[in-house]
Parts: C-alpha cells; structure tokens; sequence
C-alpha cells in the first residue's frame, strides 16, 4: 500500500499543470484536511508554497485560527497570507453557497500569476459531493463530483487529495502530530453536507467500506461521459456567429435529448446558470412556436432566454434601464456611463459629429416612444422604432440604446447612426460615438 506521501505526490505528478504554474498556493483554512495537505506540501519539497487563509468572520474564533494559521506556516517555513471577507446573507441562498462563493473569490483574488490553488477536498467529499448531486436531481454533469483540476478565473484550482481517505489523513495526522482547528459549525445539521456527513454516510462506509472509491470511479465515469455529450454539443454549434444567438430550425433538427444537451451546452460556455428541467422543457416548446411574430420568454435565476424571428437567445438577465425619463450628459472628455453600457466620443476620420457640436456637448436619453430621425445619407426621416425593427434589433433592447440630442434633435442612435445634420458641418474635425460593455441586440 502507498504511503500518504506517495500518493499525494503522485497525484501532484499526473495533474496537467498549466505553463505558468509553477508554485502552489494552498487554501489553508486550518482544519484537519488542510493541515495535512500543508505539512505533505513542506515535506515532499516539490516546487515553492504558500499558505492562503480566508477570514470570514462567521465564528468567534475566527481571529484565533488566524493565528493558528499563521503560526503553523511560519513552523513549517511556508510564507502566509490572509484576507478578511465580510459575507452579508442574500435572500435565496444559503449561507454555506455564499461563504464558498466568497471564498473562492477571496482566494482567487491572493493568488500570483505563477501559482496553481491547491484545496484539501478528499475521497470522502467526492462521495459526499456525488451523493448530494444525485439527491437534488443533477445530471451527468452535476454526478462528476469535484473536478481534479479545473479553471479559476485566470487561474486553475486542483484537487490532489481526491483519491485520499480522511481515515488516511487523520492517522497521518497523528503520525506527524499535526495541531489543527475544529470548526463547531461542521456540527451544525442545518446544513445538507453535515447531516450526510454525521448521520448517512457513517452507515455506508459501514455496510459498502469501499464506496469513497465506487462513487470516485462512477465520478470519472461520468466525466468522461460529459466530455463526450460536449464533443457532440460543440459540433452542432459549430460555425455559429454568436453563441448567445442560435438559430431555431438548428435546433429543432436535433433531437430532443441533444437539444437539451446543446441548450446545457451552450449556456455553460456562456458562464450561464442552468435552468431546472421544467424551465428547460418551457424553452425548447416555445421553439415549436410557427408564427414569425412570436416572442416567447423563459426566465430562471441568473439566467434568460428568449426566441425572436426564429433565433434562441440566452443571457444574464437585464439590469433595469434607466427609463423614457431620464436625461443625462457626455462630452469630448466626459463619457456616459449607466445600466446600458458606457458611451464615448472619440476623433475620427471622415464624417462624424463636429467639433463645435462636441465641444458643448450633448445631452443622453432614451426612447420615450414616437421619435423620428433620419439616419446621415438617409432621404426621409423615419420612425426610429421603425428603423430598428428594420435593423434586427431585438425589442427588449431597443429601450435601451442610448440616444444623444443636440437641443430637441437626435443627432446619433448609440453606435448604430448618426444624423443627417451632420453635413452641415463637414469642414471640422469629426468626432464619432463608442458604444461598449452593453448586452449584444442584433
């Protein structure tokens, strides 16, 4: 059998390290787990370390392991580093779902460019992990468990201890006379994992010992069968202009099970929430829908999707617009910032906005409804509600693309036109308008 030793640096020599890591920043949160995996890391003496610890502030002792962690690292020659959070409860989420958000978000935000973050979750989260999954009803996706090595941000997380016990871990604790903390809220059955973990799983190590390993291997099973259904996604996606604009009849030429294998496909890669299954059933029977005027909408947490002349599009929900009544001002040196996006003037060659114009600046406003405006070569103004259905502007967003008036008159449609009285000034130097950090509308 494999000392603890060996198994923590073989499994540090078969992860697919990205180039630049080239040190290891462990998230240290001074228990158990963590413990050993820092003194394995001092140990084995593989490549440099650090000690990355997130201060929540949920205990009253919060400070204390603080220092505790601090004073191991020191003992153990590995540099320390800590960052306080304040996590403010949000209604619809446990606190447990926030403190791990805002804790990766922590630990993300210490990590050096040539560090890879390394976490102390072993085979007994992997079986935790994969039961809770398959208890709330996940998909293949959801039964992978804990990936052994997956993105960050800018950055990679991994997992070396996932084919390690905890068993393993406390008598290698004891062997070395590792101190570490215990947190009480582990005790505290509220939440899901701590109740599988005191009352359910105890029972099945009892009767099955060798499920950590069974679950482990139906885990890589499953990735390995996802890695598959996203080869398959990614063909029928191919050659897509936009991935958040899908053609309808691509889809329906599909069969039902890839169509919600694309649909999951799709918003995965669009760093998307997935909508639960009757949600998902609710889109894909709107894309039967034959009339060519039809819109239909389907909205889920952190996530949207609606069907305009025959195209899916899915998105973050839209933060509310800043309204018909609202009247704001950019200028040569002052841009335009609000919920629609940032606006900007800027020289250019050729026709644009005069200097004269630009140098009193223009005042930013929205669609009320009824406006006319005739595009620069255009012969006739035109009902501007018109000229962006022409355009293929989708409605939801045609409220909210910013208009600029000089005086009464609109003299630019966000980056999209600019007015026709532009050609009265053409001997000055030309000033044009950037549109940018707005959600896409064609």
């Amino acid at each position: 059998m494999k000392s603890f030793l060996e198994k923590l640096s073989l499994a540090l020599a078969q992860l697919p390290l990205p180039e630049k890591a080239v040190c290891y920043g462990v998230a240290f949160s001074g228990g158990l787990d963590s413990s050993v995996l820092l003194a394995g890391l001092a140990r084995l003496d593989h490549r440099p370390v650090r000690a990355l610890h997130v201060n929540h502030g949920l205990c009253p002792e919060s400070n204390q392991w603080e220092d505790h962690c601090r004073s191991v690292s020191v003992s153990l020659g590995i540099d320390f580093e800590s960052l306080r959070v304040n996590i403010k409860p949000r209604p619809g989420l446990s606190l447990e779902a926030q403190a791990r958000s805002i804790r990766y978000q922590a630990l993300a935000s210490m990590l050096q460019p040539s560090e890879l973050l390394l976490t102390a979750h072993h085979a007994g989260d992997q079986l935790e992990t994969v039961l809770l999954r398959l208890l709330r009803g996940s998909g293949v996706k959801g039964l992978r468990g804990i990936a052994s090595l997956r993105r960050l941000g800018p950055h990679y997380v991994a997992r070396p201890m996932l084919e390690i016990t905890q068993g393993e871990i406390r008598s290698q604790a004891e062997a070395w006379g590792v101190v570490y903390v215990d947190d009480p809220s582990n005790l505290d059955l509220r939440f899901d994992r701590n109740y599988l973990r005191s009352s359910i799983v105890p029972q099945l190590l009892s009767r099955w010992p060798g499920s950590p390993a069974t679950l482990g291997r139906a885990a890589r099973q499953m990735a390995d069968a996802q890695l598959i259904l996203d080869e398959v996604a990614k063909e029928e996606t191919d050659n897509l202009d936009f991935l958040f604009r899908i053609p309808v009849k691509r889809v329906l030429a599909l069969s039902q099970t890839k169509q919600r294998n694309l649909v999951r496909y799709v918003l995965a890669n669009l760093n998307l929430p997935l909508p639960n299954s009757r949600q998902l059933e609710m889109l894909l029977q709107g894309l039967a829908v034959e009339r060519p005027d039809a819109m239909t909408q389907v909205q889920w947490p952190g996530g949207e999707a609606r069907i305009y002349r025959n195209h899916l599009y899915l998105f973050s929900p839209l933060p509310a617009p800043s309204g018909p009544d609202y009247t704001g001002l950019i200028a040569a040196n002052k841009p335009w910032k609000g919920p629609e996006g940032t606006l900007a003037l800027e020289r250019v060659e050729g026709k644009g906005l005069p200097s004269s114009w630009v140098n009193n600046g223009f005042t930013v406003s929205f669609r009320a409804g009824g406006e006319r405006f005739r595009p620069a070569g255009a012969k006739h103004s035109r009902s501007l509600k018109k000229l962006l259905q022409d355009a293929g502007v989708v409605p939801w967003m045609r409220s909210r693309i910013p208009l600029l008036f000089r005086d009464e008159e609109i003299v630019a449609v966000g980056d999209l036109w600019l007015g026709d009285q532009i050609g009265e000034c053409l001997e000055e130097p030309s000033w044009g308008v950037r549109w940018t950090d707005h959600p896409l509308f064609l």
